[in-house]
């Protein structure tokens, strides 16, 4: 007696034509909740900026410059300044041309004890925010 082949045999090792795709979907979800989790501890990195506010608000219109040269001399806005009379130089400044922005420029061979001495007395005038700028070498 011959064996027939017929749909009985196929049907016993047939595959079926539909993935599973249960585990795709449980990886793609937990990745999902990985990224959404791992993102809220990011720091975005970038500049602050101060946006103008609405009508009425003056702006700063230029930054104070102070230079410190290698000699210790200071100079607010190119104009030479004693140390003792740096304070009321720079109050003096801030009213006249309105503004809260000082750039700095030492000198490298300046003492970073007198730079740090010039910044607090400019915050303690009112300085919001104090820049730096690349000072000479020689």
């Amino acid at each position: 007696m011959a064996k027939r082949r017929g749909a009985r045999s196929k049907k016993r090792f047939s595959a079926d034509s539909d993935p599973d795709l249960t585990p795709l979907i449980n990886c793609m979800y937990l990745l999902l909740v990985f990224f959404m989790v791992a993102t809220t501890f990011v720091n975005p990195k970038g500049l602050s900026v101060d946006l103008p506010g609405g009508r009425g608000e003056s702006r700063a219109t230029k930054d104070m410059n102070v230079v410190i040269d290698r000699d210790g001399v200071i100079q607010v806005n190119g104009q030479i300044t004693a140390r003792e009379q740096l304070a009321e130089k720079i109050r003096q400044v801030m009213q006249t041309d309105n503004t809260k922005n000082m750039i700095l420029e030492a000198n490298r061979s300046v003492p970073h004890g007198q730079v740090v001495k010039i910044m607090d007395i400019a915050r303690g005038q009112g300085i919001e925010a104090i820049a730096f700028a690349k000072g000479s070498e020689g």
